[in-house]
């Protein structure tokens, strides 16, 4: 039996569907709606046009950018699998087309209802018991979680969400990780504080007292309770999200200049240097190409790059790991003359400049360190991560040269 279309909006606009097409069985179409807007564009790569978008075996990138995985695709696979027949990603699309990253809302209907379930987010960051709270949160919110990533995650609304919030949306991302990787929840913690001290934007991330959840704001939230528009660089540069590993961090550089608006471009490339040179420094081999990301209004007002998000440390769990993306031609962890050489072709500043932002970065580096002391004291059982993470992050400032190179004092930071 032929399935309906899917219903895309723009926050609450209705500007198209999705739609399988009736030739081809696994080609997915989108049409805009007659009388769209240039600002009603679903994406920066999406300009408003009368001829249809097709993608073959596979939803076209921006429409594919949130779909859930790992443990939460599956968990929704196995609930409707035996309610929807041949069950595919446009299935899964309509599952959680309406709570969504970004301004981007989906529906079968023509009728939009973004309401979220509430949750106490004290309740998530004190929890103490021995229950399973995340299989718990998984059950509540698992439907209303248009998010992607590896790890476990679900999006959730703030029972104490400001009333001047007159929408039902999710305001928050919790995260949960698995047990091959300890710790990690400190680890973003501790990474993105160190991230915000080297002069980088990030979202605000706050670690639950028993160490396993980590609760993100959403960035992409309005004070009037609107959502900006969410790109990620899979998207930007035509990928799927299989193809987040392909490319480079000079690709990522090119299509800054491509997208990002000019009043803002010069601020995008010095920060978006500073996040490169932070994933060296800390051993992050995870900063791939859905890990950057744009934000706007609407495609005709000023495009300017996320603040910094999915911040970790991978080397202390995976010793030999390398970068996500090649840099200068290579996936090793560059050298100090590799990594200047990249920051300044990308901020087209002096080498002075790019030598005193490296400095910066390594200051934040710093912080990383004193942040993993504290924490490495008050919890004696997460010694072993603590010493793995501290090692890793010297090496950094070691193979980088910096005036530091992980010797200095160590400075200490509150606890988390």
């Amino acid at each position: 039996m032929k399935k309906p279309p899917l219903n895309v909006f723009v926050g609450k606009k209705r500007v198209g569907a999705i739609a399988r097409s009736d030739v081809q069985a696994d080609t997915y179409l989108f049409g805009y709606r007659p009388g769209c807007s240039d600002e009603s564009a679903v994406s920066l790569t999406m300009p408003i046009r009368v001829d249809p978008y097709d993608a073959m075996a596979g939803l076209l990138p921006i429409f594919e950018m949130n779909l859930p995985e790992g443990a939460l695709k599956e968990r929704l696979r196995t609930q409707f699998a035996k309610v929807i027949p041949e069950f595919d990603d446009l299935d899964l699309l309509q599952i959680v087309g309406a709570a969504q990253i970004g301004r981007l809302r989906y529906s079968p209907s023509e009728d939009l209802d973004e309401s979220v379930p509430e949750q106490n987010l004290e309740e998530i960051l004190t929890y103490r018991g021995s229950a399973d709270l995340f299989a718990h949160l998984l059950e509540r919110f698992a439907t209303y979680s248009g998010i992607s990533g590896i790890q476990p995650k679900v999006l959730v609304r703030e029972a104490q969400a400001p009333s001047k919030l007159t929408h039902q949306g999710a305001t928050h991302i919790v995260k949960t990780f698995d047990a091959e990787y300890p710790e990690l929840a400190a680890n973003e913690y501790i990474c993105t504080q160190g991230a915000a001290a080297a002069g980088i934007k990030t979202a605000r991330v706050r670690l639950s007292e028993n160490r396993k959840f980590l609760v993100v704001d959403r960035f992409d939230l309005m004070p009037d309770g609107s959502y900006l528009g969410v790109e990620d660089f899979c998207v930007l540069d035509g990928r799927r999200a299989h193809g987040r590993y392909d490319g480079s961090y000079e690709g990522i550089a090119q299509r800054l200049v491509d997208f990002i608006s000019p009043s803002t471009l010069a601020r995008a490339r010095e920060q978006y240097a500073r996040m490169v040179a932070y994933a060296c420094l800390i051993g992050n081999g995870d900063a791939h190409l859905k890990n950057f990301s744009v934000l706007y209004r609407h495609p005709e007002d000023v495009v300017e790059l996320a603040p910094a998000y999915d911040i970790v440390s991978t080397l202390p769990y995976l010793p030999k790991d390398s970068l996500a993306l090649t840099l200068t031609g290579s996936k090793q962890f560059p050298d100090r003359a590799r990594l200047l050489r990249f920051i300044r072709r990308t901020t087209g500043r002096s080498e002075a400049a790019a030598v005193e932002l490296l400095e910066q970065v390594a200051d934040g580096a710093l912080k990383a360190i004193g942040l993993a002391t504290d924490y490495g004291k008050q919890h004696k059982d997460a010694g072993r991560f603590v010493e793995r993470l501290i090692d890793v992050i010297r090496q950094g400032l070691v193979r980088l040269e910096c005036r530091h190179r992980g010797d200095r004092r160590q400075r200490s930071a509150p606890n988390p």
